[in-house]
């Protein structure tokens, strides 16, 4: 029995000693593949994607600046200042540089327009394409690109664009695709850092201004190209006529990219946000636009609907109750030519102190008695009247009666009677003058 358990023993250390050889074996076999693998596919300065022998984006400066100085030998003078132009650009403006997220006001605007909260902004200084109806994009003879206002949203598992070729010569070459900001519009999109795009020539393009790389067919006058991005992946793919073309890039998850549409010559292109139907099934089915058709929002009333307005009914109860210099049966005008109106009983306007009529008063003789503070009538004489005018009555004592003349001539003063003004008889006060002699002393007070 102690043979037999000796066997046994010896027997699985055999087998664990085989099994532990050959996953070594392995092993090392697997280190020596990726090790062949990794300096055969990085020797030029290109890091590995989602599948091998496919070039990306640079690693090695050396590399990138080996490669620059052997494409500006086959550039002509103008393309050599427009690459070196736009790098220029790139160095002074690097890309995330500037706020790209969605603000407040823009994400309102989305929720009361909806997908018509999109559309494209020409660059004013380049002025190379023309933008009619937001999306219906115009190019002329000159390299130009045209990005959207906002960027593509982050929120959903799949935002989808499209963009119809209406007009273009063989001579254009159209690039669309997705760009961040700054981004040198004087440039087609897929050119330059951070930029991904899909070329007419059947090329696509990321962040290769170079060498471009075989993509898919060609697309000409009539064919639609799509753009999706996955935000959760960072994927972004294309589409042609319906049909899906392999992805792009994976992970880009952190920049902001707006839909960019360039062009080299003369074309137009139109683009569908989401507000029509795409021509990517899936895409349509699953309503992959940037955002709903209609928003959910509702818009501030239109232009003369105050009805149910508590503000506008308010004004309009206000504008129809009639007011105090409305109220006022009529009017009269003065010499001056002012208006006297009746004042509403409460304190109103100020009136200046220039604010007085300059109808001529008829001069009346000074008397003691009567001074600012009286606020005595003058009583002009009638038509039948023979007496003199009558003196201004004094309203603080309007129990004296005015002095009264039984004669003009040789009436003699009424001392009985205080004078006006309520000072009683003194012995030291002068009599009271007649008409006459009052008379000509104010006309000799005149004359002096």
């Amino acid at each position: 029995m102690g043979g037999f358990g000796g066997n046994v023993g010896s027997t699985g250390k055999g087998i664990l000693i085989g099994i532990l050889s050959a996953f070594g074996s392995a092993g090392v076999a697997i280190i020596i593949l990726a090790l062949y693998f990794f300096f055969r596919y990085t020797q030029r300065g290109r890091i590995i994607l989602d599948r091998i022998g496919r070039p990306g984006e640079y690693d090695d400066e050396e590399a990138f600046a080996r490669e620059e100085a052997e494409a500006l030998e086959s550039m002509d003078e103008l393309q050599q200042a427009e690459y070196l132009r736009a790098k220029a650009f790139v160095q002074a403006n690097p890309p995330e540089t500037i706020q790209t997220d969605i603000s407040l006001s823009q994400f309102l605007a989305i929720q009361e327009k909806g997908v018509s909260a999109w559309e494209f902004e020409p660059e004013l200084e380049i002025a190379n394409c023309f933008v009619e109806a937001r999306t219906e994009i115009e190019f002329f003879d000159s390299v130009c690109s045209v990005q959207s206002n906002l960027p593509v949203p982050k929120q959903n598992e799949v935002y989808y664009w499209e963009a119809k070729i209406y007009d273009k010569p063989e001579s254009s070459l159209i690039s669309i695709g997705m760009t961040t900001k700054p981004y040198p519009l004087f440039r087609l999109p897929g050119f330059h850092k951070a930029s991904i795009a899909y070329v007419s020539t059947g090329h696509r393009r990321h962040n290769q201004p170079f060498t471009p790389i075989s993509y898919g067919p060609e697309y000409v006058q009539g064919d639609v190209v799509g753009v999706g991005y996955r935000p959760r992946t960072g994927t972004i793919f294309f589409t042609r006529n319906g049909k899906k073309l392999d992805d792009v890039v994976h992970g880009l998850k952190s920049q902001n990219f707006f839909p960019t549409v360039g062009s080299n010559g003369p074309c137009t292109v139109h683009v569908n946000f989401g507000q029509l139907g795409f021509v990517f099934i899936e895409a349509n089915v699953k309503k992959w636009g940037l955002a709903p058709m209609t928003g959910s929002l509702a818009p501030p009333p239109p232009y003369g609907s105050e009805h149910g307005s508590i503000l506008l009914e308010a004004g309009r109860e206000s504008a129809q109750t009639p007011q105090w210099w409305q109220r006022e049966a009529g009017h009269s005008r003065t010499r001056s030519g002012t208006v006297r109106l009746t004042y509403p009983t409460s304190p109103g306007p100020v009136r200046s102190p220039t604010d007085i009529s300059l109808a001529q008063l008829p001069h009346l003789p000074s008397q003691e008695g009567i001074g600012e503070g009286s606020s005595g009538t003058i009583q002009q004489p009638g038509p039948n009247d023979t007496g003199p005018p009558q003196l201004p009555i004094d309203n603080d004592n309007a129990s004296v009666p005015p002095p009264e003349y039984s004669s003009p001539h040789h009436s003699p003063p009424n001392s009985g009677s205080p004078p006006q003004g309520g000072i009683p008889p003194d012995s030291t006060q002068p009599p009271i003058p007649s008409y006459d002699a009052a008379v000509g002393n104010c006309n000799a007070d005149e004359r002096v």
